[in-house]
């Protein structure tokens, strides 16, 4: 039970691009780390900050700081990243197939990307289906309540957990929280309001 309460989900930016429709630089989430599967669904993930950000040219040119803003932003798309997970792990069980194949599925296309086995047919079919003939939800921001509570700067690694707190219609408020090397940075709510966009696309074919 706990092992699927728990689940190891690694993907990284290959997989997260048919995620979510940021792209560099404004992707802000490098990794999912972990799903929990639980009656409030929580996704951890992480961005690794790199010293070559284009944004410490500006921010600022004596003392590089990370601005909470791109914080902020990473949050949201890990928001936004769970609701996606959890609608095709829905569409999955109403179509008879089970949470397992889709995560093995992601899991499959993430070895894929890092070319650690070949992307396989039955793989991007799953995802496919899902996809077919339906939409997909995307959030943006409909209210922020977060404290900072210490700076991070280039070299470090921030670590995200959003958990799914609340829903009501098209709101969805989440608890999230980043930390980095043990400390949290940022901490508080944000509520999503959701509208319907194009779905989740196949990898592009090699």
């Amino acid at each position: 039970m706990s092992t699927e309460l728990k689940t190891p989900l690694r993907l990284g930016p290959g997989v997260l691009q048919h995620l979510l429709p940021h792209r560099r630089p404004m992707l802000m989430v490098d990794q999912i780390e972990r799903w929990e599967r639980t009656p409030r669904p929580a996704l951890h993930a992480s961005r690794c900050i790199s010293s070559n950000e284009p944004v410490f040219e500006g921010h600022f040119p004596e003392l590089a700081l990370w601005p909470g803003v791109f914080t902020l932003e990473g949050l949201g798309q890990c928001c936004n990243a769970l609701m996606v997970l959890e609608g095709m792990l829905k569409r999955a069980q109403e179509r008879g197939r089970q949470p397992d194949e889709v995560l093995e599925a992601l899991r499959g296309i993430e070895l894929a990307t890092r070319l650690q086995q070949a992307l396989r047919p039955e793989a991007v079919e799953i995802l496919a289906t899902l996809a077919q003939g339906r939409n997909e939800l995307i959030g943006f921001t409909a209210a922020v309540d977060v404290k900072f509570t210490h700076p991070v700067f280039p070299g470090q690694r921030l670590e995200y957990r959003v958990a799914l707190a609340h829903h009501l219609g098209n709101l969805t408020r989440f608890e999230v929280e980043a930390e980095c090397e043990g400390r949290t940075v940022a901490r508080g709510t944000m509520t999503g309001a959701y509208d319907v966009v194009p779905a989740l696309t196949t990898p592009p074919k090699k």
